[in-house]
């Protein structure tokens, strides 16, 4: 009898386990997140700043419940301090002394110029980029993270469990997730944060804002 309900618990497991059996919440938000920032430039002058953002994101985003295909990106952005031009400006981007010509469009949201450079930075680059002759260069930032995107990503599963999970159905998800880095300028604040947001099925969005120091957590949706 012993071994008939041995047997049967197997089973009951093996069972279970394709429908989820024995995976956390971060297991689901890994496989489910939309975009994933990883590494992080930044760079100031007395007329702009300017970011780069570079990790994994939805090749596609559509708001479906679910992360499809990946590919790489670099999301460079351009803050102006008091004035915005056209639509479209151009810039010289040099990464380890390789120069290329970048056409940033604006994002009449934010006011902010944006490209994405369709590839991933590894951190370890030199990078800088010229505007009309005003040449900044950019620092890796997130080597300093005393919490690392990973890290966020386990403390955001955490924090926000209950609406990850919310409409969750056997094995899926029903939900996209998101990992940003909050730019200290755009937000007046002096350090960086990260943001974690998760959007399900039903557009309800839930976020939680990480200390990349030491992971405290400083907001999140309740």
């Amino acid at each position: 009898m012993k071994k008939i309900l041995g047997l049967f618990g197997i089973l009951l497991c093996v069972s279970m386990f394709a429908y989820g059996c024995g995976k956390q919440t971060k297991d689901y938000v890994r496989e489910n997140m939309s975009e994933k920032t990883e590494v992080y430039f930044y760079g100031e002058n007395e007329k702009f700043y300017v970011t780069l953002s570079s990790g994994q994101r939805e090749d596609v985003y559509l708001m479906n419940g679910k992360s499809e295909d990946k590919v790489d990106f670099s999301l460079l952005t351009i803050n102006f301090f008091n004035e915005t031009f056209n639509n479209l400006i151009d810039a010289k981007l040099y990464v380890n002394d390789e120069e290329k010509v970048v056409n940033l469009e604006l994002n009449n949201l934010n006011s902010t110029y944006m490209v994405d450079l369709e590839t991933a930075f590894s951190g370890d680059e030199e990078i800088s980029i010229d505007y009309k002759g005003q040449k900044l260069s950019l620092q890796n930032k997130s080597k300093d993270f005393g919490v690392n995107a990973d890290k966020a990503i386990e403390i955001a599963s955490k924090e926000l469990s209950k609406f990850i999970m919310k409409e969750k159905k056997l094995s899926s998800l029903n939900a996209e997730c998101y990992l940003r880095v909050l730019d200290s300028r755009a937000n007046d604040f002096e350090d960086l944060f990260w943001v974690f947001t998760v959007v399900n099925i039903k557009n309800e969005n839930y976020s939680v804002v990480i200390s990349t120091v030491d992971g405290s957590v400083l907001s999140k949706s309740e």
